[in-house]
């Protein structure tokens, strides 16, 4: 019974990964914020609002922003995942208005990631 366990979660993780790269196809940028309880209570809501602000003022067109649940990882909350076509995405941990402004400029914008936040 284990394997078919095994087997079952590694379907639903090819077909999330696949549905992600989809969506990432169709946007271009897809910008993921976790707003579980744990990364609502570290500031997630402010990053949300300062990520989609940001966006629209600096006219990024082809960017979404979205959230999602818990990562399991709440120690680095609030934590945004950037996912642009045709590279591996970023996670980046600890992430203040201040520094989602940063990483719209930067990332999005300029295509240089922010390695100093960035979960390697």
């Amino acid at each position: 019974m284990g394997n078919v366990h095994k087997a079952l979660g590694q379907v639903r993780k090819k077909a999330a990964e696949s549905k992600q790269r989809k969506l990432v196809a169709e946007a271009g940028i897809r910008v993921i914020v976790g707003t579980a309880t744990c990364g609502v209570a570290a500031g997630a809501r402010q990053v949300v609002d300062a990520l989609e602000q940001e966006i629209k003022s600096r006219k990024i067109k082809g960017a979404i922003v979205s959230e999602t649940g818990c990562s399991g990882r709440c120690d680095l909350e609030p934590l945004v995942q950037v996912m642009v076509a045709g590279q591996p995405p970023v996670m980046y941990y600890h992430i203040t208005p201040e520094k989602a402004r940063r990483i719209v400029q930067q990332h999005l914008q300029n295509n240089d990631a922010v390695d100093e936040w960035a979960i390697t």
